[in-house]
């Protein structure tokens, strides 16, 4: 993750917007970082694959940045309009992270489609299966793993088993 930072200025300003924003998103963001570097490591792809992947990872929650504190961090259930905001994030987060230089096609394509479902019930696009990229689609996994193993305000993190 060092070694991707320093090679990217870009990228290390996107986290730093993340890490200002809400700890617990920063952390996450790192977590799905690592996950999903051993998830492609596992698949044997290769390392330039990996590395851009994990840059998606790290940078998949950018677009949070621009949700409010009082949504992002609500301790009950989110109105059907805070949940509206609430799926902005992957849009607003690849258009944020499209304007930085340096960071490719890979890590664009995990930070918009990332809560995309299989079944064509995810968000933003509505995409299903075929049209989602094997990447994104790994992301998604990390994402929501990491999200439910995880104490949230919200929500008691179940045993990583």
């Amino acid at each position: 993750m060092t070694e991707s930072i320093l090679r990217n200025s870009g990228a290390l300003l996107s986290l730093l917007q993340i890490k200002n924003k809400d700890d617990y998103t920063f952390l996450h963001s790192v977590s799905v970082c690592a996950l999903l570097v051993a998830f492609c490591r596992s698949r044997g792809m290769i390392d330039d694959i990996i590395y851009q992947a994990g840059l998606g990872g790290l940078l998949h929650d950018t677009g949070k940045a621009l949700v409010p504190d009082t949504i992002l961090n609500k301790q009950g259930s989110l109105s059907d309009a805070e949940f509206e905001i609430v799926k902005r994030h992957p849009r607003d987060g690849h258009d944020i992270l499209s304007r930085t230089q340096g960071i490719g096609p890979i890590p664009l394509d995990i930070t918009l489609h990332h809560h995309e479902r299989r079944d064509g019930s995810g968000y933003p696009e509505r995409q299903a299966k075929g049209d989602i990229s094997e990447l994104a689609q790994m992301a998604a996994i990390v994402d929501v793993y990491d999200a439910i193993t995880s104490d949230r305000c919200y929500h008691k993190g179940i045993a990583p088993a």
